[in-house]
């Protein structure tokens, strides 16, 4: 094979099992140069069709170059942080690490003058305000699962009119008052692993869930699952990350980037359901990365227009994953280059931490925030929550906060309430902050979510009946209704020399819940990596994690 188009996709598929791939592929008579993974296209005949294949391939030679760059810089950064963090330990010597004198790579400029990580000086202009379909106004309850399976998908579609029988009264009637239906966050980025077989289903899966078509016929417990008449909750496919190769599809030799696969494939089938096209991006690192988003989409947009005239530029949507530590510092910009397409944004703290944690895996002082602080979002997220609505917010756009992911034990109802006292307590703290929506990780906590934001909107007297509802143990009431009225926790002003650590939850020592050295903390991150990785290898990203082990 001559040079690759895309020397950054070797780190994942080395050229000898590259080699492998392009010898086993079965050639594409229709698209010159394009080999497909044996068996994928008579499997999927209706969904990997000559015209949707060529129109990837097509799109994929306009912009794989400046792929290539944004990639390449990406290491480049990458190796100037890594470098810079090293330097700086030596500068930090007899500095506390609380000190606005500890030092770090942010703010640091490279040999070129760039500042790779950190803000940059603020546009005197004003921002480019976001114009909100009507079809996605109101509140952004997302459910966000997989879309692989015909019964997982019809289940998160119905997800609204998932009743159960001990549902209080008040949930039943503030979330039919509030005239809302969720959002569904199909995931094909990390709820699975990267399999083809995965994607096709899942477009196979979403085409059935805009044209209603999808249906499912369970064999072990003879029920028929179909999409309910009404309620239905409104798809926003999340497409993969931009580092990540697609093995199954090799155009001259080189694997096709996945996210273009993906997004391409989704835009081809959908090209004329508007609703449909909106998309979650996530792991974009800065403006530089979002300005090759702007092109992808903007050339895959006018090859639409040329096959169908009536297509108008600029119907794709795009919501934003802040989920790094370069690209908080960057929304204003990230927002200003993908005018119009840009919607909103959304930050949770599970990949934002991991990503801090990666930037500063150097510097031996730094401590991430233990999973096991059930704090964790109001006390080490205040000050990124606070900066992406400081910079949505004046222009109308849409705010997004994180995934309560804490599941309760079937049929335990004490377990209910735990569970419940912190789901009250992270959707609180966000409305605070002035988001407009969060994440979910279970279908059961769709309803009560958006009576929640109801409850926010009507005041204090509806929301203490509900919380009250929510968590009968009356001992809870107090302390819990306490918190959902206090101001949130306060945190550093922006003009203090620490503050852009403080965003990144870069300025803690030990945790009061658990050191991170602790035996017991570091047996714990231990098994749940097993457990990740044994899923993981298993074709699930998904995973339950229990709380102890």
């Amino acid at each position: 094979m001559s040079e690759p188009d895309i020397p950054a996709y070797l780190r994942f598929i080395p050229a000898p099992l590259l080699e492998k791939l392009w010898e086993n592929g079965e050639a594409v008579t229709a698209v010159s140069g394009l080999r497909v993974a044996p068996g994928l296209r008579e499997r999927f005949p209706e969904i990997e069709t000559d015209e949707a294949l060529a129109f990837i391939c097509g799109l994929y030679a306009e912009v794989k170059d400046h792929l290539n760059r944004v990639l390449a810089q990406r290491m480049i950064d990458r190796e100037f942080m890594d470098q810079e963090t090293l330097a700086c330990v030596g500068r930090n010597e007899g500095i506390d690490y609380t000190s606005p004198d500890y030092q770090t790579v942010i703010g640091k400029p490279d040999e070129t003058g760039r500042i790779v990580i950190g803000s940059l000086p603020q546009a005197k202009e004003a921002p480019q305000m976001v114009k909100i379909p009507a079809f996605l106004a109101g509140d952004q309850v997302t459910l966000f699962g997989p879309p692989d399976t015909a019964k997982l998908s019809i289940n998160a579609m119905n997800a609204f009119n998932r009743i159960s029988p001990d549902e209080p009264a008040i949930v039943t009637e503030l979330a039919e008052a509030a005239g809302q239906v969720p959002r569904w966050g199909a995931d094909n980025e990390d709820s699975k692993t990267p399999i083809m077989v995965n994607f096709l289903h899942a477009c196979e899966n979403l085409i059935g869930c805009f044209d209603g078509t999808i249906r499912f016929d369970d064999s072990e417990n003879g029920k028929t699952y179909a999409l309910d008449k009404k309620g239905l909750s409104k798809p926003i496919k999340r497409i993969p990350g931009l580092a990540l190769p697609d093995g199954n599809h090799l155009m001259n030799g080189n694997p096709l980037p996945l996210h273009l696969y993906d997004f391409a494939l989704h835009l081809w089938h959908h090209r004329n359901r508007r609703e449909a096209l909106v998309f979650y991006v996530p792991k974009l690192e800065n403006e530089e990365e979002a300005a090759y988003v702007k092109d992808l989409v903007g050339r895959a947009e006018l090859r639409i227009q040329a096959i169908e005239p009536g297509y108008v530029l600029g119907t794709i949507k795009l919501f934003i994953v802040f989920e790094n530590p370069r690209a908080i510092f960057r929304i204003r910009e990230i927002a200003a280059v993908l005018h119009p397409h840009f919607l909103g944004g959304s930050l949770g703290w599970h990949d934002f931490l991991a990503s801090a944690a990666r930037l500063f895996k150097h510097d031996p002082r730094y401590r991430i925030p233990v999973k096991a602080d059930p704090n964790i979002v109001i006390n080490h997220i205040r000050e990124s929550h606070r900066l992406l609505v400081s910079a949505l917010a004046p222009m109308d756009a849409i705010r997004i906060g994180g995934m309560y992911g804490v599941l309760y034990e079937e049929g335990n109802p004490k377990s209910c309430e735990v569970c419940m006292v912190g789901y009250i307590r992270d959707v609180t703290t966000q409305l605070k902050r002035g988001l407009n929506g969060f994440w979910v990780a279970h279908p059961a906590f769709v309803r009560t979510g958006l009576a929640m934001m109801e409850a926010w909107r009507r005041g204090k007297e509806t929301l203490t009946q509900l919380v009250k509802a929510l968590v009968p143990d009356s001992s809870e009431h107090g302390p819990l209704l306490d918190f959902v009225f206090a101001d949130d926790a306060g945190g550093l002003d922006a003009d203090d020399p620490r503050y852009l650590r403080s965003v990144l939850a870069a300025n803690i020592g030990i945790s009061e819940v658990i050191a991170n050295d602790d035996p017991q903390e570091v047996r714990y991150n231990i098994f749940q990596a097993l457990q990740y990785l044994c899923d993981w290898l298993s074709g699930n990203g998904c995973v339950a994690l229990p709380a102890t082990m």
